[in-house]
């Protein structure tokens, strides 16, 4: 038995769909090893961690949730983090990799006991850390992934070649995805490609500065229904359904299932589906988990630091990589623009001529 798999580890990544689909590789190494895995992650995006076999406890943490207990009852409220540290501590972790980039967790998980904490200082906010990498300017020069591949090296891990992210469906959200798109008329022997014209919820008001331009969504749609022969299925979150409704209005053969889909069913859709075609985010990383073919717009962020993993000709990217200010998303942050050339500038002639190279 080797030292790591007499370990106890935690993983914690507060954020969205995406950021959590970045630590299946982290999550796959260290079960490799036989450790026992735990991970605290939020409520949005913990169906992917309870569907994964590979976790073997999960902790809910929702910040939201938290302040508004806070409003309601300060002690309350205090007691109910005294709860999640008693519940973290009865575990007894020997290691946690911290995600979430914030001094307040690293504090936090100090007050839990672990003895080996191992995060990011970024902006000097990894001073309860016993170990830590530093990221001055928050992820650069390689993927999310690779940086995240790199904590595992500070607890004896060695650097991993060829790491994937990976998903695991249920076998009841699977008959769910097939029992609803047969009765849209899909069956197993159909081809169909999804469309999701939304970015996720990870961006909250900014949302809207990863999103083509709804209209040509339209377009590519309605020249994918002209010239193939396949069924076209929108997916997307419930406060995206105004996006798909606007698309589908109009254009035949389109199925709209915007809004109607938990996330799991959604991931079992994607993965039977032939291509999809999406904006930068969650919904793309969880096709490219599926192992599904994508064709992905990416506008403000690097493609190379947050785009499909790992790089391969089944993920084609559309993108304008003659901008001077592109990509803009830097250190966190995100400036203000007012003419978003860079999603702007895309074309329904661009997007068409990767989808014939894609379909063949």
């Amino acid at each position: 038995m080797n030292a790591i798999q007499n370990k106890r580890f935690l993983i914690v990544n507060p954020f969205g769909i995406g950021d959590v689909l970045f630590t299946t590789p982290m999550i796959e190494a260290i079960k490799a090893q036989g450790a026992f895995l735990g991970y605290v992650c939020n409520a949005r995006s913990s169906h992917l961690i309870l569907s994964n076999p590979k976790v073997d406890k999960t902790f809910v943490f929702e910040k939201d949730e938290f302040r508004r207990a806070w409003q309601n009852s300060k002690i309350g409220c205090i007691k109910k983090v005294f709860n999640l540290i008693g519940d973290i501590k009865s575990e007894k972790f020997d290691i946690v990799f911290d995600l979430s980039l914030s001094r307040q967790y690293s504090f936090f998980l100090k007050m839990t006991g672990i003895k080996e904490r191992i995060g990011y200082d970024y902006h000097n906010r990894g001073i309860f850390y016993t170990k830590k990498i530093l990221l001055p300017n928050g992820y650069e020069g390689k993927h999310v992934i690779d940086h995240h591949l790199e904590l595992l090296s500070c607890a004896g891990f060695d650097i991993f070649k060829d790491a994937r992210m990976k998903i695991y469906i249920a076998g009841n959200d699977t008959q769910k995805a097939d029992d609803l798109l047969s009765e849209k008329g899909i069956t197993k022997k159909d081809k169909y490609i999804c469309v999701m014209p939304g970015a996720g919820a990870s961006w909250g008001d900014t949302a809207f500065r990863r999103r083509w331009p709804i209209e040509r969504f339209k377009n590519i749609v309605s020249k994918i229904s002209k010239e193939f022969n396949r069924k076209i299925v929108l997916l997307g979150s419930a406060e995206e359904k105004h996006l798909s409704n606007n698309i589908a209005c109009g254009v035949s053969g389109c199925i709209n299932l915007c809004g109607m889909t938990e996330l799991m069913v959604s991931l079992a859709i994607l993965k039977n589906a032939e291509l999809l075609i999406t904006n930068d985010g969650g919904p793309l990383h969880m096709a490219v988990a599926a192992g599904t073919k994508t064709i992905s717009i990416h506008g403000p962020v690097d493609s190379r630091v947050y785009g499909p993993y790992p790089v391969s000709d089944k993920h084609l990217i559309v993108e304008n990589n003659n901008l001077d200010c592109r990509p803009c998303y830097k250190n966190f942050k995100l400036p203000a623009c007012k003419n978003m050339v860079c999603i702007n500038n895309i074309s329904v002639d661009d997007m068409f001529y990767k989808v014939k190279k894609m379909l063949g």
